[in-house]
C-alpha cells in the first residue's frame, strides 16, 4: 500500500483491548512488532517474551479495540478513483495512490482490487485491465494491494494473455462472471451505468453484447483452462452471483473455492456443505439489505449461510459491518471480526495475516467502537509494520 507511511523498526500499541485467536472478546493487552512482524501479543500487563531494551514507538489505544487488519477479497470502489465521473478518466498510478488513502482510512490492510475483464469497452475492458496489471507490476515487493480478476465468461478474446497472467502470478484471485442476459438471473439488458462507463452509444454496446453472448459456449471451455492454470500456481478461484444448483455443479467441476453473492440462503448453504466459502457484501449489512433486491446478509448470517464479508463497492462498510452484527446479536466479537480478517485471509491462501499472534504479519488496526461514538471510528492502521493511518504518541 503506497501511502505516506511512518516506519519504525520497533513499535507497540498499549492501553487497548486486544482481540486474539484465543479470545472471544477483546481484553486488556499490548501488541509489539519489529519491522513487519508481530513480536509479541500479550493479554495482560507483561509481554510474554523478552523484548529487550531500547525505545519503542508507541500508539496509545485509550481503551479502544486492537484488531487484525481487514482483508478485503472483493472491492471495486477503486473504479471511482479511476473514473470519478462518467467519461472522466484519470491516469492509473494517480488513481491507485488515491485509492491507497481510501483503503488506509477504512482499516483495510490487504486489498484485492476487483477488476473486471469484460467484453465491454472502457472502464471494464481488457485494455484497462492490461494497464492495471502493468501498474501493479511496478509496485514490485508490495503484497497489500493484490489483483482479483473478475473474468467475464463471454469475453473470449486474448485468452492466452489472461492465461499468462495467471501462470505468472500476476492474478491473485480469479472469479468467473457472466453479466449478460442468460448469465445472471437478474440481468435482462444493459444498465445506464454500463453505457456511461463504456463510453459508446447504447446501440453499439447492444451489438457488442449480442456478439459476446454468442461466444458463451467457448467461454465455458476457456474457464476450465483458466481454472486448471490457477490451481497449478495456487491462485484461488471464485464464482460470481451463482443462482442455481447447476451453477454449484459447474463450480465443483472447476474447483472453485469461494462463492460470491449466492442469490439465496439455501444455495449459500449448499455451497458451504461442499466446503466452498461464501462471500457476502458488507454494504448489504450496513444498508440493511441488497441494492439489487437479493438476499439479506444479516438474515444469511443468522442462518450461518456466510463465512466472508467484502467491501464490494464501498470500503468503509467493512469496518462498520462487524459492529452492526454484534449489536444485532448475530455474532460475538471474534466471530464478527473473523468475517473480515482471518477467514478471508485463509480463503485467499494468505497464511501470514488476519490474526493477532506472535509471528504473524504486523497488520493491526485500532478502532473506537460504536459504544464510544455514533459509528466505529478508525484511530490507527498499521500495514506490514508501517503506520498508514493515525499517529504515534509524542
Amino acid at each position: 500500500m503506497v501511502v505516506n507511511k511512518i516506519s519504525t523498526p520497533r513499535a507497540r500499541i498499549v492501553g487497548g483491548l486486544v482481540l486474539t485467536p484465543t479470545t472471544s472478546h477483546p481484553l486488556p493487552g499490548t501488541v509489539h512488532w519489529t519491522d513487519d512482524t508481530l513480536s509479541d501479543v500479550t493479554i495482560g500487563d507483561e509481554p510474554a517474551t523478552d523484548l529487550g531494551g531500547g525505545t519503542w514507538a508507541t500508539i496509545e489505544a485509550d481503551g479502544c479495540w486492537v484488531l487484525p487488519g481487514i482483508v478485503d477479497l472483493h472491492g471495486d470502489a477503486f473504479e471511482r478513483c479511476l473514473m470519478p465521473r462518467g467519461g472522466v478518466q484519470f491516469e492509473l498510478d494517480l488513481a491507485l495512490q488515491e485509492n491507497d488513502a481510501h483503503l488506509a482510512g477504512a482499516g483495510i490492510t490487504t486489498s484485492f482490487l476487483s477488476a473486471t475483464d469484460s467484453w465491454e469497452p472502457g472502464l471494464r475492458s481488457r485494455p484497462m485491465l492490461r494497464l492495471l496489471v502493468e501498474a501493479l507490476g511496478r509496485r514490485s515487493g508490495e503484497n497489500t494491494v493484490l489483483l482479483h480478476v473478475r473474468h467475464e465468461r463471454c469475453n473470449t478474446d486474448d485468452h492466452d494473455e489472461l492465461m499468462s497472467w495467471v501462470t505468472q502470478g500476476a492474478v491473485h484471485l480469479l472469479s468467473f462472471n457472466d453479466h449478460t442476459p442468460g448469465g445472471i438471473a437478474h440481468i435482462t439488458g444493459l444498465s445506464a451505468s454500463q453505457i456511461e462507463r463504456a463510453g459508446v452509444s447504447r446501440s453499439e454496446l447492444e451489438e457488442r453484447q449480442r456478439t459476446a453472448i454468442e461466444r458463451r459456449t467457448l467461454g465455458f471451455e476457456q474457464e476450465k483452462d483458466l481454472a486448471d492454470a490457477a490451481a497449478a500456481v495456487g491462485c484461488r478461484t471464485a464464482s460470481h452471483d451463482p443462482s442455481s444448483t447447476a451453477d454449484l455443479e459447474r463450480d465443483l467441476r472447476l474447483g472453485v473455492r469461494v462463492a460470491e453473492f449466492p442469490e439465496s440462503i439455501g444455495l449459500a448453504q449448499a455451497y458451504l456443505n461442499e466446503g466452498i466459502e461464501v462471500l457476502l457484501g458488507a454494504p448489504n449489512v450496513v444498508r440493511g439489505g441488497s441494492h439489487l433486491g437479493n438476499l439479506s446478509v444479516r438474515d444469511a448470517l443468522r442462518e450461518q449461510a456466510g463465512t466472508l464479508l467484502c467491501s464490494d463497492y464501498h470500503y468503509p462498510s467493512l469496518l462498520q459491518a462487524p459492529f452492526l452484527l454484534l449489536e444485532a446479536g448475530i455474532a460475538d466479537p471474534a466471530g464478527a471480526w473473523s468475517l473480515v480478517s482471518s477467514t478471508p485471509a485463509a480463503a485467499a491462501g494468505l497464511a501470514d495475516r488476519g490474526r493477532l499472534e506472535t509471528g504473524a504479519r504486523a497488520d493491526v488496526i485500532v478502532v473506537e467502537p460504536p459504544s464510544l461514538g455514533q459509528q466505529a471510528r478508525l484511530r490507527a492502521a498499521i500495514s506490514g509494520g508501517k503506520l498508514v493511518w493515525g499517529s504515534f504518541a509524542p
